[in-house]
């Protein structure tokens, strides 16, 4: 990636964190996907992604955002989402099966 490229990059990635810090989501999704549209290897905006997922309740799409993240940089953020979101998931299924 070129110097320009990556400058771009991460000022993309600071703007789509402050309208996440700002409570707008929608803006932040859609950046984010135009961000990946561009940088589909970029393991900070998968991980962005899958705490938008993780807000909305949407599990299934969190935890695979958060496998790419994994995917790209298995050093990052991303396995401890993962591991909190089956902790929230086990921790409802319990109160279902036994309220």
């Amino acid at each position: 990636m070129e110097k320009k490229q990556a400058i771009s990059a991460i000022m993309t990635a600071l703007q789509i964190e402050a309208l996440l810090r700002e409570g707008h989501l929608e803006q932040a999704y859609d950046q984010l996907h135009k961000l990946l549209e561009r940088e589909p290897d970029n393991a900070h905006a998968w991980y962005l992604l899958g705490g938008i997922y993780r807000r909305q309740q949407l599990w299934g799409e969190a935890i695979n955002a958060y496998n790419k993240a994994k995917m790209i940089n298995p050093d990052g953020p991303a396995a401890t989402a993962i591991e909190a979101i089956y902790e929230i998931l086990d921790y409802n299924n319990m109160k279902l099966t036994n309220p």
